[in-house]
């Protein structure tokens, strides 16, 4: 009876420990977020359908750094991976179709990452996933962030998963109508003795037109073709200019006022 009861306890502890060890590869902390002991076991769960993928909890405003000219809301699948971050990180990849797999890591730059439990496992992350995409002059991507908390990846851009997919189908071209808005904004040039004023007509669709009130006036906000802000009207501050989406060329006019003296005066040079 003895021998039965401790065979029956040593098998006890053997399952245990077996149990134990099949669930040691993944970790969950507090918000229900997981990360994995490996790339390959985080990878295996994405395609297998069994990951959760990571959720932020917190809520911070983008937030540019040096060399970044203008930044937009996109899905991490909508992300194209510049080819020298692909060329010198080895990546096998240069597409975000099946998501991303990203070390987690701590607080830096002012930014946080994952919970403490995850710093160092691989955090499953979704191709729906909205990411800040913080680009440059040129409009290339030079870092991706979490949208909804800003939060940081282990590097610029998270390691991707490579898809299974081998060729995509043939996308359609939608022409999609757009109502264009004339917005029209008063200038003063001083012309000694008199006062000249001209007109700026900039004609823009009007879902690229954004007011924002301020204690001056109505600001106005346009979004131009060189991926980066043109503010029309009162000066606005970075957090304005971080909240508006480049993807359209706009062309501008300039008339003179009707109320205003006749005399022609160029509006660039006041001459």
């Amino acid at each position: 009876m003895k021998l039965n009861i401790l065979t029956t306890a040593m098998l006890a502890s053997g399952l245990a420990m077996f149990a134990h060890s099949a669930n040691a590869a993944m970790v969950t902390d507090e918000h229900g977020n997981v990360g994995y002991d490996s790339y390959e076991e985080c990878v295996t769960a994405v395609k297998d359908g069994s990951a959760t993928f990571y959720t932020p909890y917190t809520y911070q405003k983008p937030k540019r750094r040096a060399g970044e000219a203008s930044v937009k809301t996109m899905r991490l699948s909508e992300v194209m991976i510049p080819q020298d971050v692909v060329s010198s990180n080895d990546l096998q990849t240069s597409d975000y179709a099946a998501g991303a797999c990203d070390l987690g890591v701590g607080q830096s730059d002012g930014r946080y990452g994952v919970s403490g439990a995850l710093v160092g496992k691989y955090v499953p992350i979704a191709p729906d996933m909205p990411v800040n995409v913080y680009m440059n002059k040129s409009g290339d991507p030079i870092r991706l962030s979490m949208q909804q908390c800003d939060n940081h990846f282990s590097d610029k851009f998270p390691t991707p998963v490579v898809s299974e997919v081998t060729s995509l189908e043939a996308q359609v071209a939608v022409a999609e109508a757009r109502i264009v808005e004339p917005v029209v904004v008063a200038t003063k040039r001083v012309i000694r003795p008199t006062k000249y004023s001209v007109k700026e007509v900039i004609y823009a669709p009007e879902d690229q037109i954004k007011r924002i009130k301020t204690a001056e006036g109505t600001a106005i906000a346009i979004e131009d073709g060189t991926e980066r802000a043109t503010i029309v009207g009162q000066e606005a501050d970075e957090q304005i200019v971080d909240e508006i989406e480049i993807n359209q060329t706009f062309p501008v006019t300039r008339v003179p006022n009707n109320d205003t003296s006749s005399r022609v005066v160029d509006p660039v040079t006041g001459e």
